[in-house]
């Protein structure tokens, strides 16, 4: 079963990590956009995945990544 909320703008699903002591923590992840986002006070739609973290910052990138 996926799990999927909405809330303002966007839709989350959990994730499951390991922190640093190796305990298993669940937190919400972003999987995808569905409004205008902002960085520094402008409008920037940033990707919702990437292979590295400047990549997740290039709009240029989300044609390549999908």
């Amino acid at each position: 079963m996926t799990l999927n909320i909405f809330t303002t703008g966007a839709y989350l699903r959990p994730l499951k990590i390991k922190d640093d002591s190796g305990k298993e923590r669940w937190l919400w992840t972003v999987s995808e956009f569905i409004d205008d986002t902002f960085m520094d006070g402008k409008v920037f739609n940033p990707n919702e995945i990437a292979d590295t973290l400047e990549n997740l910052l290039q709009e240029e990138y989300n044609n390549e990544c999908k």
